[in-house]
């Protein structure tokens, strides 16, 4: 058995981070063209993602904002991950410890990673870890993709109640004035943004300061 597992949205500051683990023959991921999740349209996407529902088997973790805020209290981001990783892999082991798990590694450190990650396992299993793996392993683009389309649906539907706030990373000037001209509408951000990002401490601070010249 061989499973893929990787991440979409650990950089925004709007949405959840979405974990993906995902297990099939790697030769039905031949058959119907799997890369790398960035290379992919959103069409494209969308369309494998139906693909890969039905020739494999996934589980999802997802982190909302409001609970990535509280974890975010004791642990950092890697430590959060590592942590949804193993979740996702372990619904999908069950008893199968002949399992080889490839992991689009989130640490900089490979070898604390691996360990950590079969730490909060708990089972002796082959692990692969490595940065950009979703560009190596077609499992884990595969997992890539079905993260990314699982996260998109999710902007989308805030998008609804929000408003268009663009892509949600701190890059995006888009998003940057939405953050701003919401919090100085309500003193307040929404639970859809991440409160422990540096970008929102900057934009409270700003606003701190200005209202102190009104």
């Amino acid at each position: 058995m061989i499973i893929g597992v990787d991440e979409a949205g650990r950089g925004p500051v709007i949405g959840p981070m979405v974990i993906v683990a995902y297990s099939t023959n790697l030769k039905n991921l031949e058959k119907i063209g799997v890369k790398d999740s960035k290379e992919l349209s959103k069409k494209k996407r969308e369309n494998l993602s139906k693909k890969l529902k039905e020739i494999g088997k996934y589980s999802v973790v997802i982190i909302y904002p409001e609970e990535l805020n509280k974890l975010m209290e004791q642990k950092n981001l890697n430590e959060i991950e590592i942590e949804a990783f193993a979740k996702a892999v372990s619904k999908l082991l069950e008893n199968n410890e002949d399992a080889t798990v490839y992991i689009d590694a989130c640490s900089t450190n490979i070898k604390k990673f691996k360990e950590e990650f079969l730490k909060k396992l708990n089972k002796n299993i082959k692990i692969v870890a490595e940065h950009k793996a979703d560009s190596k392993y077609p499992i884990v683009s595969a997992a890539s993709i079905l993260a990314k389309v699982i996260r998109d649906e999710i902007i989308e539907n805030y998008k609804k109640e929000y408003g268009d706030f663009g892509s949600g990373y701190p890059s995006d000037a888009k998003t940057i004035k939405f953050l701003e001209d919401y919090y100085q509408r309500y003193k307040k951000l929404p639970p859809i943004v991440r409160k422990k990002w540096k970008t929102v401490e900057k934009i409270i601070n700003k606003q701190k300061t200005l209202d102190n010249f009104i």
